[in-house]
């Protein structure tokens, strides 16, 4: 169960690397609202996946708990970066003007709540 959460864990870092790696790569076409390139939406689907497969491995696990308002915070949090990333990426080649740089910010939300919000709790820390 180990080598699987590891796994899964290279794979979530490699969908945010992604995503970060589309909005940094689309930084100087911001004035003109840049594009949704296809790295972005595949690591918004990366992230996704493997973030709910992680929440799985965890609660399987059953020595910890997740925190389920920070998780429920980067469900909404990637949902969103998810539907627009896909809602723009059949658009036209250059999208909104606000719409890499908000992708862009909620991926930074994103991990900020990965780093300063305890997503996983001990059993005794959650009381069982």
């Amino acid at each position: 169960m180990e080598l699987l959460s590891g796994i899964l864990v290279i794979l979530h870092l490699i969908g945010l690397a992604s995503l970060l790696g589309g909005f940094m790569g689309q930084m100087k076409d911001l004035k003109t609202g840049g594009r949704i390139v296809p790295g972005m939406l595949h690591g918004a689907w990366l992230l996704l996946i493997t973030g709910f497969a992680l929440v799985g491995i965890v609660e399987m696990s059953g020595d910890e708990h997740v925190n389920n308002i920070v998780l429920a915070a980067k469900c909404v949090v990637i949902t969103a970066i998810f539907f627009l990333a896909y809602g723009y990426s059949k658009k036209d080649l250059t999208t909104k003007k606000w719409v890499v740089p908000t992708i862009g910010l909620l991926t930074i939300v994103n991990i900020a709540l990965a780093v300063l919000g305890p997503i996983v709790q001990s059993g005794a820390a959650h009381g069982a």
